[in-house]
């Protein structure tokens, strides 16, 4: 969001228990404000609809676990195949396991399909997703 963009204050109804409850994590959470916490709500809301949409693009990230001797090279193989993927990033955690992380962006269909290829793959034993949309605030 633009810092010169102009805000536009809304009035909303709430029962007072949801309301308490959520001044109490947005506090824990850290946001400055309440209106912060809400506007962080919203574009999570937002995303989570837009990512739902079939049209419309988002970026996307992630990430993979996997056996250390496992699927490596199918992945990069998809990294080479989409370029959606923008970027991939492996790790080696404790006792023979890896992650893998893909950070892609593009058309909803596209990552849609690129998800779809990764859980076929043999030997991932763990995915995991998080999008956000390409639309303004």
């Amino acid at each position: 969001m633009a810092r010169d963009e102009k805000m536009t204050i809304v009035s909303i109804s709430v029962p007072s228990e949801l309301l308490s409850r959520f001044d109490e994590i947005f506090a824990s959470k850290g946001f400055r404000s309440r209106s912060d916490a809400m506007r962080e709500s919203m574009r999570s809301f937002v995303d989570e609809a837009e990512w739902d949409s079939t049209e419309g693009e988002n970026q996307i990230v992630i990430t993979m676990i996997y056996d250390e001797i496992g699927p490596r090279g199918e992945l990069s193989v998809l990294q080479h195949r989409y370029e959606e993927i923008q970027m991939m990033l492996h790790l080696h955690l404790e006792k023979g396991q890896c992650m893998e992380v893909f950070i892609a962006r593009g058309p909803n269909s596209r990552l849609r399909e690129i998800l779809g290829k990764i859980r076929k793959v043999k030997g991932v034993r763990s995915i995991r997703f998080i999008s956000t949309s390409r639309s303004a605030d």
